[in-house]
């Protein structure tokens, strides 16, 4: 909790003193919208994954390749934006909360059985970027690319077995996290819609976690997961100022001349 105020004493810190710089280039924006998790890399494996059937028998399983499996998650983001009098450029800083998730299946030798596990991660970050788009603003139609600094809090993991109905969901301790990750973004934006990638570098789990077994061997259980993670993020784009104003009035004017 200690890092989490210090984080966010500096991220305010930072918008009071960028809020002070008096010129009409400079507002706040707000956005928000679905994070799509949808291609992951297959875990390394991990020898040690058992799966137990409900009768007394245990198994041991193994990564199964698959490129595609969707798992839903959200943010929401509050930036601070400087755009530049050419009207060509500009930059954006924010702090912003996220969720998201990874998928892997495992499988039997013999193939009838097998696991989905899905690891699900909660996020304070600080996202920046540049902006760039020919006379981007009264349209706010621009490309932008930056990247995030990434603060896990807390994560959970939930599996789903093949031969029953009922997933189990259990709280990650916290020493079994890394503290941070980054990532890489790029993204389009037009009016108040936007589509964005990110590229996660490294896993939110702890590749150097270690743990001690019953029969005292020490495992890593995280040594396998992927090093790094493909993200899509839709949603709204809320400009914080008279932008905001002007289209909302225009589109209102326009649906009172619709139904006259």
């Amino acid at each position: 909790m200690k890092q989490i105020a210090i984080f966010l004493f500096l991220c305010f810190g930072t918008f009071s003193a960028l809020a002070q710089m008096n010129s009409e280039y400079n507002y706040f924006s707000i956005k928000a919208g679905a994070v799509h998790s949808i291609f992951h890399p297959t875990p390394e494996g991990y020898a040690q994954k058992v799966l137990e059937n409900g009768e007394g028998d245990a198994y041991l399983v193994s990564p199964v390749k698959r490129l595609i499996a969707y798992v839903p998650g959200y943010y929401g983001s509050f930036l601070f934006n400087h755009d530049f009098r050419n009207d060509n450029l500009g930059a954006s800083l924010g702090i912003e909360y996220k969720s998201y998730g990874i998928s892997a299946k495992y499988e039997t030798a013999d193939k009838e059985m097998n696991v989905i596990e899905q690891h699900n991660v909660s996020q304070l970050s600080i996202p920046f970027y540049i902006k760039y788009g020919r006379r981007f603003y009264d349209p706010q139609r621009y490309f932008y690319f930056g990247g995030s600094i990434n603060y896990n809090i807390f994560a959970t993991k939930t599996e789903k077995v093949s031969f029953t109905e009922v997933s189990r969901m259990t709280k990650i301790p916290g020493e079994r996290l890394r503290k941070l990750n980054f990532s890489a973004l790029v993204g389009f934006n037009y009016m108040f819609f936007h589509l964005e990638v990110n590229y996660m570098f490294g896993n939110f789990l702890s590749r150097g976690y270690m743990e001690t077994l019953p029969n005292n061997e020490h495992v890593k259980p995280y040594e396998g997961q992927p090093k790094g993670s493909w993200l899509i993020r839709t949603g709204l784009t809320i400009p914080l100022n008279s932008w905001t104003s002007r289209k909302w009035y225009g589109f209102e004017t326009w649906v009172r001349r619709l139904l006259k």
